[in-house]
């Protein structure tokens, strides 16, 4: 009775009306229309047509309030079917797939009205806001893939919102060379934004949206490739038009971003969005490549935002649009004024500085010939010159009538030329007009200041030098320190850590970067003391930094010690139950989602292994040695690096030294479960470099992954089944980047509430893999790099 109750409960919440005939209208009030939804995130939804699956809807078309204002925007969107226990409210937030009047939001009483001559929306005070012409319409139907269509008498489709594509581009959608995709302002604002994606000969571009528009990307360009892959699904191109193919069970789309970048993202488990890919990465392969990332006028290096006075040098000329957020970008404060001679117009010269777009005007030309057809354009707000071998003479120019983000080039950026960036700037016709009357006493001023700055100069060398001495004099005996600490963490002198230590007499472990020792604090507290050595400095500062300490590291003491001594146990003194390795899994597994997900900005750990991994008395997990961690802002998807971690732990892009992101501390979590299930190493310098993850491949090839299982401990041979499971979850962690899946999905899978689609090429599962190689990592490369190697209770 009680689970009729709850069906009859479901099913009346949602039934099916997914088309409607002519002539029908629908007005933009909760009394009138077919269901009013409310979701987490405070939006809204007033259907027309919905369509769905088991009492729940998967798509509406509907008047759709952001929750921000008191308008609405008609919309089809995907819907979650998480909802509360009293059906009324949605447990997550509605995806807007796409909009009719995103530039155009209408009030209370608004009305859509559908006729055989055709579909229109009117606002409250009869004004036509959105129409489409569609003669001969009997009807209008919601598609399960999330298209609208107006239909004939003969289910022919006369207008379809495939057609006509706004943010989002759907699996089964074509793009065709008159339809653009467009992105929004922002999340909950719809209407039309900066970027956009079309095709334009043959090939996917994506532009800002200037006059002209300015190209900062391009996929499908090159005439043989007739598909771009993303792991769940792929762009392919025949004729010319772009299909989007879907190849997973979950439902999935591209958005173009606010910001201009193109993600595919995924809808899990039919209620909660989840980013998959970024489609750009390897195109652009940082953040500063990206067009507004700091604004107009901004300069980026390496993501932080300055105006370029600060990179030139020079003052006066900008500030910043927003003084509390420098990625606002910069305005001039004197604005370009078109009647002046060009006497009142100079530039600020950027060397190094690139632009994302460039349009070359004119070759085989210098930089002063540059700026000198600039400053005749009016029009011309910088010039970007581009030159080779280090030859100024021969080069290219290009000059931007509109100008968004630069970006100091970084010699790793490995470009074929050389660039520099000249801003056109306005110069005060006062400060003009002054500047003959008075060069000569600038020059007799400049001769004097010359004077007393180089007798400054060689005081300041000889007082440096002298504070110098006194530092590492005190440095050594351990008075002072000159790294900066955060003042929330409590700071030791030498000598007391020393007392705290008993003169570092207890050592609990060794490795490569220092010691570890026991300590106790006065009030009894059991402690570890990290002493490092002269060679771990650099990997001193990112841990202070981190996590925050003094000149010796002091750790809470852990009684359990680290994950290795329990797992690598070669005399099985120290052998652990099934149940808590399962326990220790999911807790590294929580730890690494809250530094990648919940902490601001993100930390990627760079060297997740057993030997790091903490245990308490209850074998609750603690991830330790941050020495090698960096921060990410939440926007960047990846990050330059030099290549560091633990041989065995690292991910085949960080070896490769490119599309570094988060997804290494997957990599590395994946290796470290095989090692919890399995109870052995993943590689052993002492065996003849034996990787276990080139045995597990084998075992999976051939189907009998169970044989890989840790055959010693007894209890564990009545939990095969889920030593199975982890090991195909570790599988998953160790794919290549581009289908790797991120902590939450990780976490998800170890749960259970995801299930894992099956794998039937095994071919990555190698030591020496590279995807974006056609060759594999030579085996004596990998052997040149860092050991961070640190274990023992702390």
């Amino acid at each position: 009775m009680l689970l009729l109750i709850n069906s009859f409960i479901i099913h009346a919440l949602f039934l099916d009306y997914p088309s409607a005939n002519v002539t029908s209208s629908w007005l933009n009030s909760p009394s009138t229309v077919e269901g009013n939804w409310r979701f987490s995130d405070n939006t809204s939804v007033r259907t027309i047509l919905a369509i769905g699956r088991n009492g729940f809807p998967d798509f509406c078309f509907g008047f759709f309030n952001n929750g921000t204002a008191d308008t609405f925007f008609l919309v089809i969107m995907k819907v979650p079917d998480k909802v509360d226990s009293t059906f009324s409210v949605y447990d997550y937030p509605p995806v807007v797939l796409w909009s009719a009047n995103g530039d155009s939001p209408v009030g209370e009483n608004a009305i859509l009205a559908l006729t055989d001559a055709e579909l229109a929306l009117k606002d409250v005070d009869g004004t036509v806001v959105w129409s489409r012409s569609t003669p001969g319409s009997v009807g209008m139907e919601l598609a399960f893939n999330g298209n609208l269509r107006l239909m004939s008498e003969q289910n022919g489709t006369i207008w379809e919102s495939f057609q006509e594509p706004t943010n989002i581009w759907l699996p089964g959608q074509s793009l065709l060379p008159s339809q653009n995709l467009y992105s929004s302002m922002s999340t909950y604002n719809l209407a039309k934004g900066l970027f956009y994606l079309g095709m334009n000969n043959d090939f996917i571009g994506c532009y800002v949206d200037s006059r002209p528009a300015q190209q900062y990307c391009s996929l499908l360009n090159v005439r043989h490739h007739t598909s771009f892959d993303f792991g769940v699904g792929s762009l392919n191109r025949s004729g010319n038009s772009v299909t989007y193919i879907a190849r997973s069970q979950d439902f999935q789309y591209l958005r173009l971003q606010p910001n201009g970048s193109l993600i595919v993202f995924l809808f899990l488990d039919n209620y909660k969005e989840m980013f998959y890919y970024d489609v750009l990465n390897d195109q652009l392969r940082d953040a500063c490549s990206y067009p507004t990332v700091c604004g107009r006028y901004g300069v980026c290096n390496n993501t932080k935002c300055s105006c370029p006075d600060e990179a030139s040098g020079s003052t006066g000329f900008f500030r910043q649009s927003n003084a509390l957020q420098s990625d606002f970008g910069c305005e001039a404060i004197n604005t370009i004024s078109c009647g002046d001679n060009i006497d009142n117009h100079d530039f600020l010269e950027l060397l190094n500085v690139n632009y994302f777009s460039f349009r070359s005007r004119i070759s085989s030309i210098d930089a002063p010939q540059c700026k000198d057809i600039c400053l005749r354009d009016c029009s011309c707000r910088a010039v970007v010159f581009r030159y080779r071998d280090y030859d100024t003479s021969k080069g290219e120019c290009s000059f931007p009538t509109d100008l968004f983000s630069l970006m100091v080039t970084k010699k790793d950026n490995m470009l074929p030329y050389k660039a520099n960036t000249c801003v056109k700037i306005q110069i005060p016709r006062a400060k003009n007009k002054k500047s003959s009357s008075t060069s000569l006493v600038v020059l007799l001023v400049s001769l004097f200041s010359s004077g007393i700055f180089l007798l400054l100069l060689g005081a300041c060398y000889f007082y440096v030098l002298r504070r110098k001495k006194r530092s590492i004099v005190n440095e050594r005996e351990g008075e002072t320190s000159i790294i900066h600490v955060p003042p929330v963490v409590i700071k030791f002198s030498y000598n007391d850590l020393r007392a705290i230590a008993e003169d570092f007499r207890v050592q609990l472990g060794k490795g490569g970067y220092g010691e570890v020792f026991e300590g106790t604090l006065k009030d009894g507290t059991k402690v570890a003391v990290k002493q490092l050595f002269d060679k771990g400095k650099t990997e001193f500062l990112p841990e202070v930094e981190t996590i925050g300490s003094n000149r010796l590291l002091v750790y809470e003491y852990l009684h359990k010690g680290s994950l290795d001594k329990w797992i690598f146990d070669r005399n099985g003194e120290q052998n652990l139950t099934w149940k808590i390795k399962w326990q220790i899994i999911l807790g590294i597994a929580k730890g690494l989602e809250y530094l990648h997900e919940h902490c601001n900005p993100k930390i990627i750990h760079f060297d997740i292994k057993p030997q790091n991994i903490l245990l308490d008395e209850e074998f609750n997990v603690k991830i330790a040695d941050f020495g090698l961690a960096k921060w990410i802002e939440r926007d960047q998807s990846k990050i330059s690096t030099m290549i560091k971690g633990t041989r065995g732990y690292m991910a085949p892009e960080l070896i490769a030294g490119r599309n570094v992101s988060v997804k290494v501390d997957v990599y590395s979590f994946g290796i470290v479960i095989l090692e919890i299930v399995c109870g052995r190493k993943n590689s052993d310098m002492y065996e003849n470099e034996v990787y276990l993850i080139d045995e597990v491949k084998r075992k999976a090839e051939e189907g009998r992954l169970e044989d890989v299982i840790d055959e010693c401990d007894e209890e564990l041979r009545g939990d095969k089944g889920l030593a199975v499971k982890a090991v195909e979850i570790a599988i998953r962690c160790l794919q290549p980047r581009n289908i790797r899946p991120f902590m939450p999905v990780v976490v998800k899978l170890l749960e259970g509430t995801i299930e894992m689609e099956p794998i039937f090429d095994y071919g990555f599962l190698s030591m020496f893999y590279d995807p974006n190689s056609s060759e594999a990592v030579k085996k004596n490369d990998s052997e040149r790099l860092m050991d961070s190697v640190l274990s023992g209770p702390r």
